[in-house]
């Protein structure tokens, strides 16, 4: 990936499931907003990522799902949009001239400036995008990729840099997830409010330039990982029922924990939907 390898702006790992293309666009939607990109260039960038990804759910991995990665970079000029699969990809006779049908390779070429198809050495396919874009002096720099995120887990991964990336991202894929997960209308208001809060809080507590969240999945169930944040930041976030006053997020969330380690913290927030797993339960 050349010199921007260690800095991209967005970098998601989730499973190949039908909603991925849904959290895809999300991200891709907040990028756009802070960017102030030009509209026909935002409908260009999710359409081809779109189409992108849907290959790989109807060609890599069969019948299962499997890891999808996706890598966003800011460079003069241009977006640079990275499309990964491990399965077996787009084979290369279908990404050649002539033989591109059915599997959206002639819009990606049709909205891109450049696309390339590449057989990754380790297996699967990386489909390359380049969206051509104006200059834009005040365009954020990301901060190089640590890898931090290798210590979150979930059903969608995500480091962003600049951290005010988060704001968009972080609900945008929470409230995909939480619509799968069946939460009550309710109860998923309450997630965009809970989201809202966190976001708000790691603008302003990030240990860095660079943020990494895990949205973890189940029946009516979310949980929530992000960090690193300064050491101290988080500790009025989980104040107890004993305080007069309780965060919003204290007040939303039914578990809140801050776990420590070489200095930073990571928070970790579980939202469920206890109404409707009672009514469950009532029912079984």
């Amino acid at each position: 990936m050349g010199v921007i390898e260690d800095s991209p702006a967005i970098r998601l790992e989730i499973e190949s499931i039908p909603e991925a293309p849904s959290i895809v666009r999300g991200a891709l939607g907040a990028f756009a907003d802070q960017l102030a990109l030009d509209p026909e260039l935002v409908d260009d960038l999710k359409t081809a990522v779109t189409e992108a990804c849907n290959n790989v759910i109807m060609h890599a991995y069969g019948d299962a799902p499997g890891p999808l990665e996706l890598f966003l970079y800011i460079v003069p000029s241009s977006v640079l949009v990275v499309v990964r699969d491990r399965g077996v990809g787009i084979a290369a006779e279908l990404a050649s001239e002539g033989q591109e049908q059915g599997v959206g390779v002639p819009i990606i070429r049709a909205l891109t400036r450049s696309s390339t198809f590449r057989q990754c050495e380790d297996g699967g396919t990386e489909v390359w995008m380049d969206f051509a874009t104006r200059e834009t002096a005040d365009a954020p720099g990301a901060a190089p990729d640590d890898d931090w995120i290798g210590r979150l887990s979930g059903d969608t991964v995500v480091s962003l840099s600049p951290v005010s990336l988060v704001s968009g991202v972080l609900g945008r894929v929470a409230r995909t997830l939480a619509a799968r997960a069946r939460f009550s209308l309710d109860r998923f208001s309450d997630v965009h409010l809970a989201t809202d809060a966190i976001a708000t809080h790691a603008i302003g507590a990030a240990s860095g330039g660079r943020i990494g969240f895990g949205v973890a999945m189940g029946t009516r169930h979310l949980e929530i990982t992000i960090g690193p944040f300064r050491s101290g930041a988080s500790a009025a976030l989980s104040a107890g029922p004993g305080r007069r006053a309780r965060s919003v997020l204290a007040l939303l969330a039914d578990e809140i924990e801050v776990l420590t380690s070489n200095g930073t913290e990571m928070l970790r927030v579980v939202i469920d939907d206890r109404r409707l797993a009672a009514r469950g339960s009532a029912a079984a």
